[in-house]
């Protein structure tokens, strides 16, 4: 096997280093590492990221952004070295990460037997490596679906995001351009290895980009496989070029019956936006204080909610929230101040704790602490599926709107201003300008350094954009971190 060069781990560990860990999404990294990269390069990128993540075992931040990099785009060949790191480091994320990896079937299954050894009853950890686990609960059974949509007799209960499974026989640079272009029209991409076994992956919502041979042998698997989503490209290769990606995308999305998302570079993925979807309501990463801002609260309550266990932030040294975590204190906080009775702080961990639902149309909650969605026939409880009738239930809406607390202002969600938008998964949930990819305590930062010349200096496409009360917001946000 050709080992990467040298040049290949400088410029992995470069785009690493330089990459903002909170305020990226994976597919950046990724997009400006691949730009560049010759055939025999890209081929061996999945190896130079399993030779690099030992370096940054130091620096978790760095360490986890490379492993969800790795994870996202299934490079199973780093699967063994995201669980030793994993292992050194005790790090559940990085365990998870080993585990996507190592649920293709071209990894190691000794590697495989080894992460389900050690993580004994974890059950995310058994549905992710072995499609023969019976799911749990509705939690479980969404992660089956999402691991294994191919071995389910009945159709998923949940709307699960299109899976685009590609061939690692086609050109490796041209690969990994349309796995990008994939990830961020909102799929999950999958590769499949020539030698290796073929998994349970081809479910409703799957498409197949391959070559020939790859075809018969998918095919012999699967013979109810449609004919309609096993693409095969012209010349058993991947089209070049930005046309010609637009266009293999355009006919991926047709298989999938419009099911992937059409993004241009600055698309926030915010005209759509659905709160309540699990890959929404889940995501954002927030320090203490950006979060107790977010949240109309202080940053003394979050962490004291953290210590009484009431809200379970990841740690490694440093406290990181979820855009679920900001929900539960702030609806927390708009119960206690519009609601004449006692609200129990089982508001908190309820929410917190609920794993979001693509069919959830409202959220609500009750003074004691009981999760209610509308799923369009009213509200009812997550838990037990009893209808509200007459209890009083909140609308989360409610307390998302602007509201004055503790002598502060909590701002609106997911509008903060006329201009911007904060979205989960982009910017890794900090406030942004609507429609850009800036956030707006960059913005701030700038203003503070130079005024308005300095923001137009640094972007000088926002000359003709209305930004003061992104600038303002951005403000705020600094002064509370």
């Amino acid at each position: 096997m050709t080992i990467p060069t040298p040049g290949l781990y400088e410029a992995v560990l470069q785009v690493l280093g330089s990459a903002n860990s909170w305020t990226q999404s994976a597919a950046q990294p990724m997009a400006d590492l691949i730009e560049h990269l010759t055939v025999t390069e890209a081929k061996r990128l999945p190896e130079a990221f399993s030779g690099v993540m030992p370096l940054l075992r130091q620096d978790s931040d760095r360490l986890r952004l490379a492993a969800e990099i790795a994870a996202r785009f299934d490079f199973f060949e780093a699967a063994e070295a995201v669980f030793d790191l994993a292992v050194a480091t005790d790090d559940r994320q990085l365990m998870l990460n080993a585990a996507d990896l190592s649920a293709n079937p071209a990894a190691s299954a000794s590697l495989r037997q080894r992460i389900l050894d050690l993580s004994g009853e974890d059950h995310p950890v058994q549905i992710r490596l072995d499609a023969a686990t019976v799911p749990q609960g509705v939690d479980g059974e969404r992660l089956y679906d999402l691991c294994w949509p191919g071995n389910r007799a009945d159709p998923p209960r949940y709307p699960l995001p299109p899976v685009v499974v590609l061939d690692t026989g086609l050109r490796p640079d041209l690969l990994l351009r349309q796995a990008v272009q994939l990830d961020r029209a909102g799929a999950t991409v999958r590769r499949l290895d020539p030698q290796a076994e073929v998994p349970f992956w081809f479910g409703p919502e799957t498409v197949l980009v391959c070559r020939s041979t790859t075809r018969s042998r998918v095919r012999g698997r699967y013979p109810q496989l449609p004919e309609a989503v096993i693409v095969v490209p012209e010349g058993d290769e991947l089209p070049e070029g930005n046309a010609g990606e637009a266009l293999l995308l355009r006919r991926l999305n047709v298989a999938l019956a419009g099911a992937l998302r059409t993004l241009e570079p600055n698309d926030d993925r915010i005209l759509a936006l659905d709160l309540w979807s699990p890959d929404v309501f889940r995501a954002g990463v927030y320090s203490t204080r950006e979060a107790g801002f977010l949240a109309g609260a202080k940053a003394s309550t979050l962490s004291y909610l953290g210590r009484h266990d009431l809200l379970q932030p990841s740690s490694n040294g440093v406290l990181r929230w979820r855009f679920s975590d900001v929900v539960a204190v702030r609806t927390w906080a708009y119960l206690r101040m519009s609601t004449p009775g006692r609200v129990s702080s089982r508001v908190v961990s309820s929410l917190a704790a609920f794993e979001g639902g693509s069919d959830v149309v409202k959220l609500g909650v009750t003074a004691d602490g009981s999760v209610m969605v509308d799923r369009g026939k009213g509200f009812e409880d997550v838990l037990t599926g009893q209808m509200a009738l007459d209890l009083p239930v909140t609308d989360v809406d409610a307390a998302f709107r602007p509201f004055d607390v503790g002598g502060g202002n909590a701002p609106g969600l997911p509008y903060a201003s006329p201009h911007t938008t904060l979205n989960p998964i982009v910017l890794n949930g900090t406030p942004h300008l609507t429609g850009k990819r800036i956030a707006a305590k960059d913005l701030a930062s700038l203003d503070r350094a130079g005024g308005s010349a300095a923001i137009i200096a640094a972007y000088p496409e926002l000359i003709d954009e209305p930004t003061d009360d992104v600038v303002e917001i951005g403000h705020r946000l600094l002064a509370a971190i």
